[in-house]
């Protein structure tokens, strides 16, 4: 005799009593206004949470609303951001925070879903977190939950058959009375906590009398694998000047590459005024990894002579850390190879002719 199958409201009072429990503390649950839950969420794009956690603590310090951010120099965000990665949130962030400094916070997806930076998963998110609105979201976590609860295979409906679950699950919650707020973070939560990508917790999840891939124990097969794109491989070469007190020349960045825009780097093209005050102290090589790019860089070493004309710009340029900074993961490998790098006893402007190429 088979088994009536548990009603889907009875799951979301489970997941929501769940989350009662196990939810981790963040600090930006602590107080889920508009501003924090927007920062958050827009920090935790691709970045997961133990990492976003301390970046989003010094962001707040320093830019505790909106209209702090909107007034902050753009420099001032990406050296917040540093280390965070994928720097065109910061400044599609530090765009947005202008316009809302102007108009306030939207009531509507298709309002957020117009500020630079948002989609449909932050508009939801911002929505249902902070407004408590009954709007669907769909991040990874969400997607993993719903792909095993269903078994759900890889198509070109495969998307849309996420977000119908998503947004049927939300009609459910507000139909018995459940919070949009909870359920979301809920479903979130337990994507991290419980339904892991290796090793899920099935015996501990509050969906599992009707998830069919704890039923057919097929969990490790969802999601089903996507093909990765090849990797791209780039070289490039970066000159790295260093004055004998060890400070290292980091002028505003010159690469063009979208994910390094409006970070510090170093030049890629030589200074020639000093070429005959620097000393070729070596090279090195170094490789990043910026999604499916593999970037293999040479950074050429010079020492420059204390006699080496400077203008005032390039004098301030010269700097000993990059506390204060924007920089790359690139830039910070670098600087950090670059300041221990020995240095070369040779006589200003020998050894120049294999390094300048």
């Amino acid at each position: 005799m088979n088994s009536i199958p548990v009603p889907f409201s009875d799951l979301l009072n489970a997941l929501s009593d769940w989350f009662g429990v196990a939810a981790r503390v963040l600090p930006w649950r602590s107080e889920p206004s508009p501003y924090r839950v927007w920062i958050s969420e827009i920090m935790l794009q691709q970045t997961v949470v133990a990492a976003v956690i301390p970046y989003f603590n010094r962001f707040i310090e320093t830019f505790p609303d909106v209209g702090a951010l909107a007034a902050a120099d753009t420099e001032r965000v990406l050296t917040l951001w540093s280390g965070l990665g994928y720097y065109s949130r910061a400044r599609n962030l530090h765009r947005a925070a202008k316009i809302l400094n102007e108009s306030g916070f939207p009531q509507t997806r298709r309002e957020w879903e117009a500020l630079p930076g948002v989609g449909p998963y932050t508009a939801g998110a911002v929505l249902s977190i902070a407004f408590n609105q009954p709007e669907a979201i769909l991040d990874g976590n969400i997607e993993r939950v719903w792909s095993r609860f269903r078994c759900l295979p890889q198509s070109s409906a495969y998307k849309e058959r996420l977000w119908q679950l998503s947004r049927f699950a939300i009609g459910e919650t507000v139909r018995i009375g459940l919070q949009p707020s909870i359920v979301n973070q809920a479903l979130m939560e337990l994507g991290a906590l419980v339904c892991r990508p290796a090793s899920p917790d099935c015996n501990a999840c509050p969906l599992a009398p009707r998830c069919k891939a704890r039923l057919r124990r097929t969990a490790a097969l969802y999601p089903e694998k996507r093909r990765r794109a090849a990797f791209k491989n780039l070289t490039e070469t970066v000159y790295v000047y260093r004055l004998s007190d060890g400070r290292l020349w980091l002028p505003p960045s010159e690469n063009t590459r979208r994910w390094r825009q409006g970070t510090r780097d170093f030049p890629l093209c030589e200074n020639s005024r000093w070429r005959s005050f620097v000393r070729f102290a070596g090279e090195f090589e170094t490789v990043h990894v910026v999604t499916n790019h593999k970037i293999v860089r040479t950074a050429k070493i010079y020492d420059l002579s204390d006699e080496t004309p400077l203008t005032a710009a390039e004098e301030a340029a010269f700097v000993a850390d990059l506390t204060d900074l924007p920089h790359n993961a690139a830039c910070a490998k670098t600087f950090a190879n670059g300041i221990s790098f020995p240095k070369t006893t040779a006589p200003a402007g020998e050894l120049l002719s294999k390094s300048f190429k």
